[in-house]
C-alpha cells in the first residue's frame, strides 16, 4: 500500500517507502536504512502517544522483542519509545501470515503443516527461554517466511518476571486463540498459556477454524473456558497432541520439549515437499505485512487486527462492535471531492413513454403532480457553529452506506438529523411536522414506522435508537458497543439493522421493532469484513486481515441469510462499488487494473453463487467520484469536474457532457420530465436531458461553496435540496415548466 497524505517521509533516519498495514494502535511501514537494508517500522498512533500506560506497554514490547530476537522472530534493529510518536524498527520478513495463507489457499497439509508445527514449537521454546510469554499467538502474528515460520508482534507480551499491565476487569487478546487462564486472570498467565494458544493455531492451520468457534466473541470465550474443543476434523498424531495441549488445567499440558518430539511424528505426505511449502508460504509478495499492531489492533483501520480488550466476568451476549464508517470521502482543493454510497436503483415504472419514474430508494419518491397550494420554500435546519460535519476529512459520516445524507426521505416527507442536527420531520411543502431535542450522531434509515439512528455516548461507545415517524418519540435504544455502522435489510415481513462486531468478522441483526438482537454470526477467521446492504439484502465483503485495503488483493463476497446470518460465499471481487440487485443478480463496479483510478468492468454476480459474468466498460470512467447511479439499464457517472457520462449496462457509452458545474452530487431522475438533476454543496442545481446529456437549465448558487455535494429528493415535480456547510439549509423548487419560468437556461 502506497504512502498516504500526511505520512512522514522518514522516521528516525529511516526512509519510508510504503505502508505494510495499519491496526488499532499503530501503522507499519516498509522502510530502508541509509545502507539500503529493508525494515518494518511500526509507529504508534497519535492518540496513544500521550498515554503513560501505553508508553510503558510499548517499552515492554520493545524490551521483550529485543530479548527474543533470533531465528524465529523478527529481530529488533532500532527503537525510540520516548519519541513524540513512539516507534520500533525490526528486520523485514517477506511472506504471508498464516491467516493470509489459510484465507487464500485453505488449510495446510502434509509437509507444510509439519513444518509449521515444529517451527512454532522451536520459536516458543526460544521465547520462553528468554523469560517472555508471548500472550497473543495467533495466525495473524505468524509469518510464513522462506526460512520457516516467524513469530512476530510482542505487543501484549511481558517478561515473565515482571508485573503484567492489565486494566482492572479487562483482558487483552484474541478469544479464539486465548487460554482459559488468560480469560480468567491475565496476571497469572505463564508459558503454559502459549502452549494452549499454539494448539488452537495448529487446529486452525489444519482445518481453517478455531477449535472453539462460536457465533459471537463472548460465546467463543465461554467455549474456551468451559467447553471441550471441537477436534472432529483433526486426525492422527496431531489430534492427540493438540488435545493434550488444550487441557483447561495448565499443569496438565505437555512441555515444549515433549511436544516437539510428538510433533516430529507428523506425516510429511499429503502435501508439498519442504521447498515448495516454503514458496507457498512466502507468497512472493514484497509488500506483505510482517509486523502486526502493538496490541493486535481494535479494528479502527482497514487492516486492524482482531485482538481487543475483552471484559471478564460478563455473561456471553452481544459482542463489542467496532467503528468502521462506510462512507468514503476524498478532499481536493480544500473541498470534499466525492462521497461514495450505495447506489440508487430506479426500476422501470409507469412514467411516460415507458421511461423509469423517480420511484425508489433514498433519493426519490413516487412520481406525481405537486400538492395543492405548494410553493417554493426555504428553511434553515442548523445555524452557524453547529457541528454539521463530523468526520476528519470534512464529509458527513454515515453508517448506512446509503449516501451519508443528513435528511432521509420516506414517502413525501424528509427526516433530518445526525451530525449536529436536531431530529426533525419536514413535509413536501417544507413545513415542520415535529421537532425533537434528540440529536442522533448519524441516521441509518427509515423503516417499520421508525427513524433509525445512532448516538455516541461519552465513553466512546454508541447505541442504536428507534424514533417513531409519527411524533419523533424514542421507542427503544440498544447499546452496540464501540460500533456505529448499520444498514436496514429485509427480514421476512419485518426489517432489521445489520451491524458489525469488533472482530471485523462477526455480524449481528437488530430487530427494527424492538431493538432486540436477532442473531449473531461469524463469517470466518483471519478476515477483515465490510458490511453491505444492497436492495435489502445483507452482504459481507471480506479479505485477508493484513491485506484489507490493498487493491491488488481480491475480496470474497458473502450473502448473509436474513433469518439466521448464515454466510454463503458467492464470488470474488476486486476493489469497486456495489450498485443494485436485479433479476437475481448483484451488479458491482470493479477496478481490475490497480494502476488506474478508473472503473474497468461491470460484474454481474448470481446471488446463489452459480453465475458470474463481466462487461467491459469504456475507458475513462473515474472511480474518484460519487458512486454512479443506475437508472433502468443506464449508468450515470459524475466526475468531480462536473462531467457526466451515460453508459449502458452492456458497456456502451451513450454520451458524455461537461456541465461547467463542479462538485456535483448524486443525481435524481424524473421519468416525467426525462431529466437528470444534480446539485452542488452551495445549493446550485443543474438539469440535463437524459437522452443526450444536454444542459437544460442551471440555477445560481444559494450559499457560499464548500462542504459536501447537496442531497436531492424528488417527489413528482417537487425537488428538495439539502445543502450547505457552516449553515445547513433545505429548499424546495418546482421543476415543471411553469415552475422554471424564472430560471435561466444558462444559469
Amino acid at each position: 500500500m502506497a504512502l498516504r497524505a500526511g505520512d512522514p517521509e522518514s522516521i528516525g533516519g529511516y526512509a519510508l517507502e510504503r505502508r505494510l498495514g495499519r491496526g488499532g494502535m499503530g501503522t507499519v511501514y516498509l522502510a530502508r536504512s541509509p545502507s539500503g537494508r529493508r525494515l518494518a517500522l511500526k509507529v504508534v498512533h497519535q492518540q496513544f502517544a500521550d498515554d503513560d500506560e501505553f508508553r510503558v506497554r510499548f517499552r515492554q514490547e520493545v524490551a521483550a522483542a529485543r530479548r527474543v530476537s533470533g531465528a524465529f522472530t523478527a529481530a529488533v534493529v532500532d527503537a525510540d519509545p520516548d519519541a513524540v510518536l513512539p516507534w520500533m524498527a525490526t528486520s523485514y520478513v517477506p511472506g504471508r501470515t498464516l491467516a493470509e495463507q489459510v484465507a487464500a489457499d485453505g488449510p495446510l497439509r502434509g509437509a507444510e503443516l509439519r513444518r509449521l508445527a515444529i517451527g512454532l514449537v522451536e520459536a516458543l521454546r526460544e521465547i520462553h527461554r528468554a523469560g517472555v510469554v508471548h500472550r497473543d499467538l495467533k495466525p495473524a502474528n505468524i509469518v510464513l517466511s522462506d526460512e520457516g515460520p516467524r513469530v512476530i508482534d510482542f505487543g501484549i507480551s511481558r517478561a515473565a518476571d515482571h508485573q503484567t499491565l492489565t486494566m482492572t476487569g479487562r483482558v487483552m487478546g484474541t478469544p479464539p486463540f486465548m487460554s482459559p487462564e488468560q480469560l480468567r486472570d491475565p496476571r497469572e498467565v505463564g508459558p503454559e498459556s502459549d502452549v494452549f494458544s499454539l494448539a488452537t493455531v495448529l487446529v486452525y492451520a489444519a482445518t481453517g477454524q478455531s477449535p472453539f468457534d462460536a457465533d459471537s466473541p463472548y460465546m467463543t470465550a465461554y467455549h474456551v473456558v468451559y467447553e471441550p474443543p471441537a477436534l472432529d476434523a483433526v486426525t492422527g498424531p496431531l489430534r492427540d497432541a493438540v488435545a493434550d495441549c488444550l487441557s483447561k488445567d495448565p499443569p496438565a499440558r505437555p512441555g515444549l520439549d515433549e511436544l516437539l518430539e510428538r510433533l516430529r511424528t507428523l506425516p510429511e505426505d499429503g502435501g508439498d515437499d519442504g521447498d515448495d511449502a516454503s514458496e507457498d508460504g512466502k507468497g512472493g509478495d514484497d509488500d506483505r505485512k510482517d509486523v502486526t499492531d502493538a496490541d493486535g489492533g481494535t479494528g479502527e483501520g482497514d487492516e486492524g487486527d482482531a485482538a481487543v480488550p475483552t471484559e471478564v466476568g460478563r455473561a456471553p451476549g452481544r459482542a463489542h462492535l467496532t467503528r468502521r464508517p462506510l462512507v468514503i470521502a476524498a478532499a481536493a482543493a480544500g473541498l470534499v471531492a466525492a462521497m461514495v454510497g450505495t447506489i440508487v436503483f430506479l426500476r422501470a415504472g409507469s412514467g411516460p413513454e415507458g421511461e423509469p419514474d423517480a420511484r425508489p430508494t433514498a433519493r426519490s419518491s413516487a412520481n406525481g403532480s405537486l400538492p395543492s397550494g405548494w410553493r417554493p420554500w426555504q428553511r434553515t435546519l442548523a445555524g452557524p457553529g453547529t457541528d454539521i460535519v463530523t468526520s476528519a476529512d470534512g464529509a458527513p459520516r454515515s453508517v448506512s452506506e446509503l449516501t451519508g445524507r443528513r435528511c432521509l426521505p420516506s414517502g413525501t416527507d424528509l427526516y433530518c438529523g445526525g451530525s449536529g442536527i436536531a431530529l426533525t420531520r419536514l413535509d413536501v411543502r417544507g413545513r415542520v411536522a415535529w421537532h425533537r431535542s434528540a440529536k442522533p450522531s448519524e441516521l441509518i434509515g427509515v423503516a417499520g414506522g421508525l427513524v433509525l439512528g445512532t448516538v455516541e455516548k461519552s465513553d466512546g461507545t454508541a447505541r442504536l435508537e428507534g424514533y417513531r415517524t409519527s411524533d419523533g418519540e424514542r421507542v427503544w435504544r440498544t447499546d452496540i458497543g464501540s460500533a456505529d455502522q448499520g444498514a436496514v435489510f429485509r427480514r421476512g415481513d419485518h426489517p432489521a439493522v445489520l451491524t458489525q462486531s469488533w472482530d471485523e468478522e462477526t455480524f449481528q441483526a437488530v430487530d427494527v421493532r424492538t431493538g432486540r438482537t436477532l442473531w449473531s454470526r461469524r463469517v470466518g477467521h483471519g478476515l477483515s469484513c465490510g458490511p453491505n446492504v444492497v436492495a435489502g439484502r445483507p452482504l459481507a465483503d471480506c479479505g485477508p486481515l493484513e491485506d484489507r485495503g490493498d487493491p491488488a488483493v481480491p475480496s470474497g463476497l458473502y450473502t448473509l441469510s436474513p433469518t439466521t446470518g448464515e454466510p454463503r460465499r458467492i464470488g470474488t471481487v476486486s476493489v469497486g462499488s456495489f450498485l443494485a440487485e436485479r433479476s437475481g443478480e448483484l451488479l458491482y463496479l470493479e477496478q481490475r487494473e490497480h494502476d488506474t483510478d478508473d472503473y474497468t468492468d461491470l460484474l454481474f454476480l448470481g446471488t446463489d453463487g452459480g453465475r458470474q459474468r463481466r462487461v467491459k466498460l469504456p475507458e475513462g470512467l473515474s472511480a474518484r467520484q460519487i458512486t454512479p447511479a443506475l437508472v433502468g439499464d443506464t449508468l450515470y457517472f459524475v466526475r468531480q469536474n462536473g462531467e457526466v457520462t451515460a453508459v449502458t449496462t452492456a458497456g456502451k457509452r451513450l454520451w458524455s457532457k461537461a456541465t461547467q458545474v463542479e462538485w456535483l452530487g448524486s443525481p435524481v431522475v424524473s421519468g416525467r420530465r426525462n431529466a437528470l438533476y444534480l446539485a452542488t454543496a452551495a445549493g446550485r442545481v443543474v438539469a440535463l436531458d437524459r437522452r443526450d446529456g444536454r444542459v437544460l437549465w442551471r440555477t445560481k448558487a444559494r450559499t457560499d461553496p464548500g462542504g459536501v455535494p447537496a442531497e436531492l429528493t424528488l417527489s413528482g415535480d417537487a425537488l428538495t435540496t439539502v445543502y450547505g456547510y457552516d449553515t445547513l439549509e433545505a429548499s424546495g423548487m418546482d421543476v415543471s415548466p411553469s415552475g422554471l419560468r424564472n430560471v435561466s437556461p444558462a444559469g
